[in-house]
């Protein structure tokens, strides 16, 4: 017994310890703090006075600093408890991610009205995977109308825990059970609102609590914006709204449908393209068939009677699908004619009439695919991003109804060929629908659990035609084919479909060690993208394998970023989720990286490669910088400050990626605010890792907004769409000095005795924010791109 009692006085000694009262920052620091409430002396003089934050126990433990009459319901309380218990009581957090089974209960107060559970650091976890911090929900910018939050469910019946809080607690366990609530978006008021889930970008926003007043620094350093406020909002508006899109269109017939073709060689080109880049990734046609019936289609041309609407309908929007990636000079020299820059929307507008108009009770596999066509040209040309989970969702029920969700090997009246075109449309509908789930942070229509259709053969279309008798043998995975790319990426479907709904639940449950459970099967996945061969190289073929590869990267990598941002953005305050921080910087680096990549390749193939990951991948650095920079610790592990350059590498990738964004965006209907917000926060960032160049950083977002817009009135001055107002003032060359962004501070004179429009509304200094008025907080969770 002697032998046992030192240890037990050494430990009743360390229970006796004091813990210290300070703010999160100063403790982590090892400063003294003047616990001033509810910001502390010494971190208003930091560079971040908005990280000071205290645990849920300091309006117990500092009475005499703290009114707490300013918070209802806590100053009776406050002053019942400290009458009945000797020691500091912390609040729990109401949605704590820590599991309270394994706490130990302790007698609840009786005089209290509310039940004050006692809690502990960790306890409380970390604001980010639970919801916005109290930075961000404080902010202007985010008001009722367009609110970043989380919502908190009080619980009635909270455990509590041990009455004693020490600094030498074991630390959390990736066995633990998290119960989080993830952030959301929900925009306008009252019943009529929009909502936006727990994606990737609702995760991030929130850590750029200092992005209103940048904003505002540019704004102010650059007042003579005003001058081109209205040219600026018709562009972040989208110069076609009020114009073509809102146009009313006959009712289609073949005879209006023929008419809107260009000449043969010129459709010829636009499949040729529509082939190699889209359908290798979107497996919707078979390829035979839909040649055979385009050379049908021109020899019945001049007999409109005889070609099938549905065919015309489904050529439309495959040409539009490929309009962007074409070069319109070159088409309009096979054309013999100039083609309007809204003939592609033009082709969607009257496919989209048509399809409203058939009112097909009884869907086939055409229909099927002309609802899969109208979404994919939705999403490159930037039209109905909002609709998008809704349509998708649509389109899965519909495939449903038709009975695609099970193995077609159960009914012996379906042909062979039909067979494997029903595996093929199906992958793919619940493929889109996952995408666009991930990009507005939805849960997915489908669970594996919900249908058994076995996934597609790696066959080429050749070996498949209509009178086949049975199904072709299907080729080594190693072996390119037409269907490689959905052969290899279904293996990681029913996991990629588990993922999203696990991260877009209302509430996540689930332990720390099962999303490493998830980024392992995930990465295994990754890890066997065959190395392809082909029996005959050529430039096509090329483009397909490239296209193909790192679209499975990037759809893979984009699930694995949902499961481990909300982790990795706390990984510098929980060292127990440092593995999701490494995981997010190597994936946003390997897919920023293959987009440079493939922009020095081909422009057709940057364009291709673009998607809702780009975007993620672009403002997961930003904010891994923005953070990084804004701590300045010295002593800190992080790969940001003990590699060299790794910064400078890191702002290169992202300042390529916006470069082949403005590309992507100068040819979509909307998408000017998109690039204003993301040239925004690069300059931010940059000016928190250089401070010295501040100044520059901010005329280098003058610079990209007034070039991009310029840009954009220039591609169409001769178009119009544009209305009585043409170019607006960019038409009188005011704006100078724009050939190259240098990184240099630029001086603008704009010439204020240009004659203006009497509705032009010119506004003072104090009055206009262009910035944040062209930043639509609620939509910005729905970047899409193909």
């Amino acid at each position: 017994m002697a032998d046992v009692q030192p240890p037990q006085q050494q430990q009743r000694v360390r229970k006796r310890r004091r813990r210290t009262i300070a703010c999160s920052q100063c403790r982590s620091r090892k400063l003294k703090c003047d616990r001033e409430y509810p910001t502390c002396g010494r971190c208003l003089k930091s560079k971040a006075p908005t990280k000071c934050s205290y645990e849920d126990g300091f309006l117990w433990q500092q009475p005499n600093t703290v009114d707490l009459s300013t918070f209802p319901g806590q100053a009776s309380a406050a002053t019942t408890q400290m009458h009945q218990v000797d020691r500091p009581v912390a609040h729990l957090t109401p949605d704590s991610g820590i599991s309270r089974s394994s706490v130990a209960a302790r007698p609840q107060l009786t005089n209290s009205t509310e039940t004050c559970p006692v809690g502990e650091k960790r306890d409380r976890f970390l604001e980010t995977v639970l919801g916005a911090s109290k930075a961000a929900v404080n902010q202007e910018f985010m008001n009722s109308s367009e609110l970043l939050h989380r919502p908190r469910h009080l619980s009635a019946n909270l455990d509590s825990r041990a009455d004693s809080v020490q600094d030498d607690e074991p630390p959390v366990s990736p066995s633990q059970q998290l119960d989080l609530l993830p952030r959301i978006m929900m925009g306008g008021k009252e019943t009529k609102t929009r909502y936006n889930g727990s994606g990737i970008f609702a995760n991030l926003i929130a850590e750029f609590p200092d992005l209103k007043s940048f904003a505002e620094e540019i704004r102010l350093s650059s007042p003579h914006l005003s001058a081109l406020r209205l040219d600026l909002m018709r562009v972040s508006k989208g110069l076609w709204k009020f114009k073509l899109l809102d146009e009313p269109l006959l009712n289609p017939d073949n005879r209006s449908l023929i008419a809107l073709l260009p000449l043969r060689e010129v459709v010829d080109e636009l499949v040729l393209l529509f082939l190699t880049h889209i359908e290798s990734t979107h497996r919707i046609l078979h390829i035979p068939s839909f040649l055979s019936g385009l050379d049908e289609f021109w020899t019945n041309k001049s007999n409109p009677d005889l070609v099938a609407p549905a065919f015309l309908v489904q050529l439309l929007l495959v040409l539009a699908c490929a309009w962007n990636l074409a070069d319109q000079s070159a088409l309009e020299l096979q054309n013999g004619a100039a083609l309007q820059c809204f003939t592609a929307i033009e082709w969607v507008l009257y496919a989209e009439k048509w399809i409203e108009n058939a009112h097909i009770k009884r869907p086939d596999i055409t229909v099927l695919r002309l609802h899969i066509l109208l979404g994919i040209a939705h999403n490159i040309h930037g039209m109905k991003r909002s609709k998008a989970w809704l349509s998708t969702s649509t389109l899965v029920k519909q495939a449903m109804l038709a009975g695609y969700h099970r193995d077609p090997s159960l009914y012996s009246k379906i042909s062979p060929f039909n067979k494997e075109m029903r595996r093929r449309i199906w992958t793919t509908i619940v493929e889109l629908d996952l995408r666009v789930s991930l990009e507005r942070g939805m849960p997915p229509s489908i669970q594996e659990s919900d249908y058994d259709t076995a996934p597609p053969l790696n066959v080429n279309d050749a070996d498949l035609h209509e009178s086949i008798e049975g199904l072709p043998t299907e080729r080594p995975s190693d072996e390119f084919t037409d269907c490689s790319f959905q052969a290899a990426l279904t293996q990681s479907l029913p996991l990629r479909l588990r993922a999203c709904k696990l991260m877009h639940s209302p509430r996540i449950s689930c332990r720390y060690e099962e999303i490493l459970r998830l980024d392992w099967e995930m990465n295994r996945h990754l890890s066997k993208i065959p190395n392809w061969r082909v029996s005959e190289w050529n430039a096509r073929v090329s483009d397909k394998m490239t296209l193909a590869k790192s679209t499975i990267e990037n759809t893979i990598g984009i699930s694995l970023l949902s499961i481990h941002t909300p982790f990795a953005i706390e990984a510098s305050r929980e060292p127990l989720f440092a593995p999701s921080a490494r995981t997010r910087l190597e994936l946003v680096t390997m897919m920023l990286s293959t987009q440079r990549q493939l922009r020095e390749k081909s422009g057709s193939l940057s364009l291709c490669n673009l998607g809702d990951w780009t975007v993620q991948a672009y403002c997961s650095i930003c904010q891994l910088l923005h953070e990084e920079a804004a701590s300045r610790d010295i002593h800190s592990t992080s790969l940001i400050h003990t590699l060299p350059g790794l910064p400078e590498s890191l702002i290169s990738l992202v300042e390529v990626a916006l470069t082949c964004l403005e590309s992507r965006l100068l040819l979509v209907v909307k998408g000017a605010k998109e690039y204003f917000f993301m040239s925004t926060i690069l300059a931010l960032v940059k000016s928190k890792l250089w401070p010295a160049q501040a100044s520059a950083y901010k005329q280098e977002v003058v610079e990209r907004v007034i070039r991009f817009a310029q840009t954009l009135f220039t591609m169409h001055s001769e178009c119009n769409h544009l209305g009585n107002r043409g170019m607006g003032n960019f038409k009188t060359n005011q704006i100078l000095g724009l050939d190259g962004l240098q990184g240099r501070s630029l001086q603008f004179v704009p010439d204020l005795n240009v004659p203006m429009p009497d509705d032009f509304g010119l506004m003072g200094p104090a009055d206009l924010d262009p910035f944040l008025e062209a930043f639509d907080w609620g939509e910005l969770t729905g970047f899409t791109f193909e």
